[in-house]
């Protein structure tokens, strides 16, 4: 046995796992980890998972007392040898959606994380050394601030909900999180949440600024501007399509003589009819 392994063999590790905190302890010189912190951190239900470890993996669970944050505590533990295997038996396709992806992040991840940590004492993380190497600057991020004004102007948000809407899609807790690959990626995300609803075909994609034009659509450009009038982007027209304010629109309909519906209800429609 290495002097590393005699080491470990006298206490628990304590393993962050994308804020849930996992552990790994020595039973009879062979690892374990306690089930309940995995099980609630992949958002799944305790007490089925609970029956299922006792039915078909009854020889590879024991209850351990290990030292935990809120003190000394009995946990329901599973051989690491056997973690894979019981993530296994969980489908993301019949989970709930909205935990879909931190149970495949577990499936993936979660065995060779503990394992790394129980046979190297830490674990390096590719991914992690990448996004450090990759952060970005402020000046790099104007882009992405100037698409936010846009859209808090265009849809009337608040910018902490603006911004809550890229932290949430690219599960960062913040812009400065986010990597040099992922920017351009938010700034179109964001420039897609500004177009939504308009009358422009939804297979239209955002070019940045500078303008060229296009065969496909002819000599009509969109441009989008800065607070300073700076053009940051456009986007080509084709000849059979026509711009119109809300109200231009709604004015038209009037004259028109057809039934003009609430705004509300109207954009709606409008919006239903372009998904």
């Amino acid at each position: 046995m290495s002097n590393l392994a005699i080491k470990q063999s006298a206490c628990t590790i304590n393993v962050q796992f994308y804020g849930s905190e996992l552990y790994v302890i020595n039973h009879n010189g062979e690892p374990y980890t306690p089930m309940k912190p995995i099980v609630d951190g992949m958002g799944m239900d305790w007490a089925s998972q609970f029956t299922k470890l006792k039915s078909r993996f009854a020889k590879g669970v024991v209850e351990i007392t290990i030292p935990t944050a809120g003190g000394i505590q009995k946990m329901i533990c599973l051989a690491l040898r056997k973690l894979a295997a019981w993530l296994n038996t969980i489908s993301p396709n019949k989970v709930r959606p909205e935990i879909r992806e931190r149970v495949i992040r577990y499936q993936e991840e979660c065995d060779d994380v503990l394992y790394e940590y129980w046979t190297k004492g830490q674990v390096t993380n590719p991914r992690k050394s990448q996004e450090k190497k990759t952060k970005t600057t402020s000046d790099d991020r104007t882009p992405l601030r100037d698409a936010v004004n846009m859209l808090v102007s265009k849809k009337h948000l608040l910018y902490p909900e603006a911004y809550a809407m890229i932290h949430q899609y690219f599960e960062v807790e913040s812009i400065e999180d986010l990597t040099m690959e992922q920017l351009p990626l938010a700034v179109e995300y964001v420039h897609k949440l500004a177009l939504e609803g308009e009358l422009l075909p939804r297979e239209s994609v955002f070019v940045p600024a500078p303008v060229e034009a296009n065969s496909q659509y002819g000599n009509r450009v969109l441009l989008y501007l800065d607070a300073n009038g700076t053009v940051i982007g456009s986007l080509p027209l084709r000849e059979d399509q026509i711009m119109l304010s809300f109200n231009d629109f709604v004015e038209l309909a009037r004259r028109k003589g057809l039934i003009v519906m609430p705004r509300d209800e109207l954009a709606s429609k409008i919006t239903s009819l372009l998904a």
